[in-house]
């Protein structure tokens, strides 16, 4: 072999063996800063009152990613907000630091002081981050696979899918008129523990959500920061969403609040297909006399327009208020409360 081609051989053998070095080198450095930042957030937390319990972070994933295990976490802030997991892994791929996720296990449990408390099953569950290089958060996004939540008291809500993403928006205004951040939302096959008198089906096929929050809320425990949000005139802009419902669709638009005792406002324009099942369900049920649901029909097919497929489309204003969910001027149902006490009603500091 030439002399020229043993010395490139030589050469490129070095060269690979200093990257390798060089790399294995950056692996342990940033494994040894993750673990660093780690223990300092903790101890951060724990100052101000937090419990925030786990393993001792133990390093995997070389060479390709690098990651490090905490075993089962607890996590409780002093508003009484808290969550338990089975297992939770903070993972950052090898040659981008700013997009880290975090791998997190199949059992968690969630409680809200003394008003709430749930636990959440999934067959696998993620958060992927987005941070700048001074490590701040700008957005992240969630999806979980086959999530089942039980709560005492009630049938256990279950999807196929769950997925969540939130983005927040620089710089935000302190007033309500500009948004500060944006979220989508998506769920499929969620099955609803409707209560059995109900003749609806309890599969929901698919919900997508997109919007935006207007106004800023405060970095305050979370149920004082959602007050203060809300009695500052903050509300949820509502871009899009669409239901599809058995042979029902819904499709919309609109806002989204909370009124003083933190129970929700909406309002929209929804346009609706498939209301005719509906209301075969009802009269088969004796929940509608069969001349109303004549009627009914009817009514609803002098009103209705053809949408851009040729479908017959009702539009009409959907709302919630007082718990009760109205189409037009005709109440659909009753809504139970959400377990949310307003700070300063004679509830626990939150």
């Amino acid at each position: 072999m030439p002399v020229r081609l043993r010395l490139a051989g030589l050469i490129a053998v070095a060269l690979v063996l200093i990257g390798a070095g060089a790399y294995t080198a950056y692996w342990f450095h940033v494994a040894g800063q993750l673990r660093k930042g780690i223990e300092e957030f903790a101890a951060l937390r724990r100052a101000d009152g937090w419990r925030l319990d786990f393993a001792p972070p133990a390093a995997f994933g070389f060479p390709g990613r690098i990651g490090l295990d905490l075993g089962s976490v607890t996590l409780a802030t002093p508003a009484g907000l808290e969550w338990r997991s089975d297992r939770v892994r903070l993972i950052v791929p090898g040659l981008d630091p700013l997009s880290p996720s975090l791998e997190l296990g199949s059992s968690h449990h969630l409680s809200l002081s003394d008003a709430w408390r749930g636990i959440v099953t999934a067959s696998g569950a993620s958060v992927r981050l987005r941070v700048d290089g001074d490590g701040d958060l700008h957005a992240f996004s969630f999806e979980a696979g086959r999530p089942v939540l039980e709560q005492p008291g009630m049938a256990p809500l279950a999807a196929e899918r769950l997925a969540i993403s939130y983005e927040w928006l620089n710089p935000p205004d302190p007033g309500h008129e500009k948004p500060s951040a944006r979220f989508t939302l998506e769920g499929r096959a969620i099955d609803m523990p409707l209560p059995a008198e109900l003749p609806f089906h309890r599969r929901l096929e698919t919900v997508q959500v997109e919007g935006r929050i207007m106004g800023t809320i405060p970095e305050e425990p979370p149920l004082s920061a959602l007050s203060a949000w809300s009695n500052a005139g903050g509300n949820v802009e509502l871009d899009k969403l669409a239901v599809e419902w058995g042979a029902l669709s819904i499709e919309g638009d609109g806002t989204f609040a909370f009124d003083p005792a933190l129970q929700p406002l909406i309002a929209t324009t929804a346009r609706i297909r498939g209301w005719n099942e509906i209301i075969k369900r009802l009269t088969e049920a004796k929940l509608m006399e069969p001349g109303m649901a004549s009627g009914a029909e009817m009514l609803l097919a002098i009103l209705a327009r053809p949408d851009p497929q040729g479908r017959p489309t009702l539009t009409l204003a959907l709302t919630l208020q007082d718990g009760v969910l109205s189409a037009g001027q005709v109440k659909l149902l009753s809504l139970p409360p959400l377990p949310l006490t307003p700070p300063g009603s004679g509830a626990p500091p939150s």
